[in-house]
């Protein structure tokens, strides 16, 4: 096999799994969410069908049918070590199949729509929720904390070990870089749900976070294979690399796709099931990337965010901001655009 072959069928598992079959599901999903009693009101009091995040689930699931064919073609074939077909195989040409954590966004898109369909607006934020722990009653709010909180734990003790193993860390280190993988993944699912308060500004700021996590998550997952495959540097070439990275951004940018115009053009909602999903994800590959120093940063600076958000509205924030506000606008309904340019304030229901 050809290394060109071998990057045309990385791609193309790549676009099929996260990009052909979200979309057909949501396609073929969009007429009975449409027509379910199960509906919300977006911040403008428009009726919006909920159930948008169900697409997270169907993107993780092809996800793992594709790369688990992928295992079974490859035993099957019997590629040699250090073989095109290994870097095919079992290597970083299909490593982005591997990346997204299933267990870790299927949890947060089960909680996330149990959120959604059961929640009220009696509990919200982090104090709200605790306040009714205290008060010895559990709302649908504080489980989809407790429960995304205990698989982000989960999820950070294994990208902890992966790195603190690559660089021979204490166990005392470990500990730390457990705390901090733990609270980015939670932190970091908690804050795209926190912006999900507009058609499309989950789905842009998702799409900002998760292009540049995508290229640390690369470069910092090669260098382990470098480290745990001594042949296979010999065998990588910057190309490799380039492909691999676009096959990671190509799938996690799959579910966006499928969803983009339904949520922008005010059909559905991503609701707490999307949001919180592409959160986690972008979580964890930090988490699973960075260095103990800069995961600890960016741990106290989305807690920093995640707090901020019980004092001051984000919205007003993007509003007061020329150039976040072209962003925030930009897609969305024409009547919407012509509000803002009127300077109408929007009084509408939230979309929390």
């Amino acid at each position: 096999m050809t290394r060109l072959a071998a990057y045309a069928i990385a791609l193309a598992c790549a676009l099929t799994a996260a990009w052909v079959v979200p979309a057909l599901a949501m396609r073929a999903l969009a007429p009975s969410l449409e027509s379910s009693p199960l509906r919300a009101t977006n911040h403008r009091g428009r009726p919006v069908f909920l159930g948008l995040g169900l697409v997270w689930a169907v993107w993780a699931v092809s996800l793992l049918v594709t790369s688990t064919l992928l295992d079974v073609v490859g035993s099957a074939l019997g590629a040699p070590y250090g073989s095109v077909e290994m870097l095919l195989f079992d290597g970083p040409l299909t490593m982005p199949l591997y990346a997204v954590p299933i267990i870790l966004t299927m949890s947060a898109v089960v909680f996330g729509m149990v959120d959604d369909v059961f929640g009220t607006h009696g509990d919200k934020g982090f104090r709200g929720h605790l306040r009714a722990l205290a008060a010895g009653r559990l709302s649908t709010g504080g489980l989809k904390m407790l429960g995304i909180g205990l698989v982000a734990a989960v999820y950070g003790r294994h990208a902890s070990a992966g790195q603190s193993d690559a660089q021979n860390a204490s166990a005392a280190s470990l500990a730390g870089w457990w705390i901090a993988a733990t609270l980015v993944i939670a932190f970091s699912a908690n804050l795209l749900n926190l912006l999900d308060l507009r058609p499309g500004r989950a789905l842009k700021s998702y799409c900002a976070l998760a292009v540049p996590a995508a290229a640390i998550f690369t470069l910092a997952t090669l260098g382990q294979y470098r480290s745990f495959r001594p042949g296979f540097p010999f065998e990588w070439t910057a190309t490799d690399t380039a492909v691999t990275l676009a096959c990671l951004i190509v799938v996690l940018l799959g579910p966006v796709l499928a969803v983009w115009r339904y949520d922008l053009g005010e059909r559905g909602m991503l609701g707490d099931a999307g949001s919180n999903a592409m959160g986690a994800v972008v979580g964890y590959l930090l988490a699973g990337s960075l260095p103990l120093p800069w995961l600890v940063g960016v741990a106290v600076l989305l807690g920093v965010l995640n707090a901020l958000s019980e004092r001051v509205s984000f919205s007003r924030l993007i509003d007061a901001s020329a150039p976040l506000r072209f962003l925030d606008t930009l897609g969305r309904l024409p009547q919407e655009r012509a509000a803002r340019a009127e300077g109408v304030e929007d009084v509408g229901p939230s979309r929390r």
